[in-house]
């Protein structure tokens, strides 16, 4: 909890923490991220998004944020320097919404923190995540369903776990 309070996010011992580690460029599609992460709010007010991460679309998502109500509960933690296992191991689900992908450097270090993982059904994803076993998986672009699998995800703990 100190840490991610370090980065800037309003957690506290309650708080269910959804992260992604990735540039903020197009192909990343993080205004899904955005957008499902305030489907998933509505319905769960203990989670938190924390984004690490810096690109060109920072400023258009921060807007987004605001807009949708959450920028309080968005963290835009900017690089993380040091290496990323401070980051990962403070997480409870590890999220990807990216329009496409091949093997996801991102998905295997959540999976050796072991965290619940939401991601899109791209490349070589669904290759590593078996719906409902090990994650969860939805459409690109889909915020609506990312929205419900982390409100899901959120409220259930021993699923979580």
């Amino acid at each position: 909890m100190e840490y991610l309070r370090s980065l800037g996010a309003d957690v506290d011992e309650n708080s269910v923490v959804v992260g992604i580690a990735a540039r903020l460029n197009p192909v990343k599609d993080m205004s899904t991220l955005i957008r499902g992460f305030a489907a998933g709010y509505a319905s769960c007010k203990r989670l938190r998004l924390v984004i690490a991460g810096d690109g060109e679309e920072r400023e258009k998502l921060g807007n987004l944020a605001k807009e949708l109500g959450v920028e309080q509960q968005v963290t835009f933690a900017g690089w993380i320097s040091g290496g990323m296992d401070r980051f990962y191991n403070a997480l409870d689900i590890n999220a990807l919404t990216s329009l496409s992908e091949t093997f996801p450097y991102a998905l295997t270090e959540g999976a050796r923190f072991h965290l619940a993982t939401v991601s899109t059904a791209v490349g070589g994803i669904p290759y590593l995540i078996d719906q409902d076993v090990n994650g969860f998986l939805f459409q690109p672009g889909d915020w609506e369903a990312l929205g419900r699998y982390l409100a899901t995800i959120g409220n259930d703990d021993q699923l979580r776990n």
